[in-house]
This record gives structure tokens, sequence and C-alpha cells, in this order.
């Protein structure tokens, strides 16, 4: 959940506590629900915990099934973490939090995270991005704006006089969750009861990447008015955007729903799918993964104090058409699932529970049921996570 913009900044007058004896605890492999032995391994991934007076970075693998703590693990942060985003390389990670947006380079033989330089003064990045080229560092501002920031090949702020900042305006103040298009040709800003909006993107260019807003913004449904856009995701094939949001059906308990749009960017379009909105179960969908291969989407909802859920949706083909299905096959999170990812191998999904109980979840997929997801570990080291990223 998003914190106001004055608690951030009382928040970030804290001192920073991070590494203190006693916070770590080793992962657990048992949880809420039974798991499921597996031999399989996953690459590195990394949980973003806001924590309540303390931010940290739990840095995991996943050796013969086993869950396992990276080397240093876990990772100071300056401030109270917002986000995370990997570059495309997988040499660096960048964290936003209430002291800026600073640099880790990424150990390439253990994983392990050394913080670098700042490479942006904004204090209130709730939302950030990589693009595919690593020219630039994409910020979606609780101030109403976006931002495109240039870095060089090593992760670091580019001060070369031919290259500059970009800033142009949000629709809202209301900052949800921001997506970067696999090619990098566009992104897209879900900005609660003010909807989505979505923008071009010109990687190669020296300044000014961010072109003009599509329009119109992408509405909320708003049953109940209520809605808002609380989830963004890109199919994998740059094929679709897909829009997660609250009180798009009236089902007491289960009115999120998956939104699916047909995306082009030349030219720059999006036709909402024949059949969208799905129901997604819970009160909202808060995260959203495709798989790498682009036919399953797995959707993670909150269900207020209760444990959280994830539906799978299967998509096919007919003939120039595409379908999407919701499975019947859902699976138990923690609670509050805020975000989700694929590990690198195509082995796991990952889930981090912003209301815990428990923090992370990880996920093999079923080899009989198709979408199905079977449990396998559970960790409860982080206290708040917000965001989970893996190893491209």
């Amino acid at each position: 959940m998003k914190i106001a913009v004055w608690a951030r900044l009382m928040l970030a007058a804290l001192p920073l506590l991070s590494g203190c004896a006693g916070f770590w605890q080793a992962p657990s492999s048992s949880g809420g629900s039974s798991n499921t032995p597996t031999t399989l391994s996953s690459g590195n991934f990394y949980v973003l915990d806001k924590g309540t007076s303390v931010s940290q970075i739990f840095g995991f693998n996943i050796v013969s099934g086993t869950l396992t703590a990276l080397s240093g693990s876990p990772y100071a942060v300056n401030g109270i973490a917002y986000a995370i985003a990997m570059d495309p390389t997988g040499s660096f990670l960048y964290v936003s939090s209430t002291a800026g947006v600073f640099l880790y380079t990424i150990d390439p033989v253990t994983g392990a995270l050394i913080m670098g330089a700042e490479v942006s003064t904004d204090t209130i990045a709730t939302a950030i991005a990589v693009d595919p080229t690593d020219r630039w560092m994409i910020e979606a501002l609780d101030s109403g704006s976006l931002a495109a920031i240039p870095i060089t090949s090593t992760g670091a702020y580019d001060t070369n006089p031919s290259r500059a900042e970009q800033t142009i305006a949000l629709a809202s103040t209301q900052v949800q969750q921001m997506a970067m298009a696999p090619n990098g040709l566009s992104l897209a800003v879900a900005q609660g009861s003010a909807g989505t909006q979505i923008f071009p993107f010109t990687p190669a260019v020296s300044i000014n990447p961010i072109g003009p807003a599509l329009a119109p913004t992408i509405a909320v449904i708003n049953t109940s008015g209520t809605g808002a856009a609380v989830a963004v995701a890109y199919d994998p094939q740059n094929r679709f955007l897909y829009i997660g949001e609250t009180a798009v059906f009236t089902t007491s308990g289960s009115s999120g729903g998956l939104r699916a749009f047909r995306f082009t960017a030349a030219p720059f379009s999006a036709t909402e799918l024949t059949g969208s909105p799905w129901a997604s179960g819970g009160t909202g969908p808060h995260a959203i993964t495709p798989t790498s291969t682009g036919s399953y989407v797995y959707v993670a909802s909150w269900q207020g104090s209760s444990a959280g859920l994830i539906t799978p949706f299967q998509l096919t083909t007919s003939g120039s058409s595409y379908l999407l299905t919701a499975l019947s096959s859902t699976v138990a999170t923690g609670v509050e699932p805020m975000g989700m990812t694929e590990d690198n191998l195509g082995h796991f999904m990952l889930a981090v529970n912003s209301g815990a109980n428990p923090s992370l979840n990880a996920y093999i997929f079923d080899t009989t049921t198709a979408g199905k997801l079977d449990q396998t570990n559970t960790d409860a080291s982080a206290v708040s996570p917000e965001a989970v990223v893996a190893t491209p």
C-alpha cells in the first residue's frame, strides 16, 4: 500500500538501521499450506522489503529445491523503499526510496549486491523501470510526472552534455505501477482512479525519449464508483497490455478484474480484447505476470486481511483472434500479494506479500494440470515486501 507524501518525509528522517542483529530470519521451507517437493533450481532473485522503520533487500536463489539466501543478504537501503528495477543485463539494480534512487552492482558470481551512487535525487518515485537498451532509467513520480534519467553502460547517471533528463506530466498523482514493453517502444502507468496512460518510448535518442500519451487515457470500469487501476504488465512477445483493476465486478469479495488490450506500436494503439474484463478473484489484482512463453498469465489478488490468491489465465489463438480463459486452479498466497515474477529459468513463479504470512511464496508449474501452480517454498524474512525481481 502507498504511503502519503508527508508520511514518507517523516519516515525519511528515521535512522538507518539495516543489518541490525536479530532482524534476519533464516529461510523457511514450510508455510500455511503444504509444500510440493522439487529438485529444480532457480536463478537469483531479490525481494524489496519496505519494512516498518527499516527497508532492506533480501537476495535468494533456489538450489535443488532449497531456498537459499545469497551472500551478504539482506542488503541495506537508504530511506524507506518504494520500488525496485533491474537492468536488462542483470548487472545492476535500482532502488527508489525516500532518500532518492540508488544503484546497486550485482556480483556476477555470487549475486551479492554492492550499493553505489545515487542516480536520482527524486524522493517520490513510486515506480521505476529500465529500458531494454540500458540507456534510460524511468521514474513514475507521486508529484504527477514521468521522468527519464539518462544512464551509462555502468548504470550510473550519464553526465554527457549531449544527454538530458526529460519530465512530462501524468494524468494524476495516484501512481500505482509502471511497466516497460519488452521491445522498449512503450510504457504504461497505472494511476488508480485516474486510469492507465500509455506512452510511446524511443530509447535510442539522446534526449526526450518519452512521447505524448496515447489519448484518451484508459479509464477504469469503476462499477461501484471506487474502481482503480492498480497493476499493469506487458506480454513478453509485445502483443498485449494487461491491466488489473479494483471494483470491476459487483460480486462481494471478488470484485477485481483483469483487462487485456491488443497493443501495437506502429500505429500506436491499444484495443481491448473481446471478453475483457475477466474476474480475477479477490478485491484487488495487484500483480500480473505473463510467463516467458506468453501462453499463461498469472494474476495475484488481495482478499482483505485473509490470504490472497493467484488466478491463472490461458492465452490461445483461434484464427486471427486471441482467447483468454480463466482457469479454475487458483492457489493461495500470503496476505496482500504486491509483486510477482517468474525466475529466469522458467522453473518458479515467485510472489511477495505486503501483509506477510508468509512474505514470500515460491511455486513450481504443475506437470499434469495446465496452468496450475504448486507451492514448493515459503519465507518469512521480509516484514512488508513491496516487489520481487529476478535476474534475466
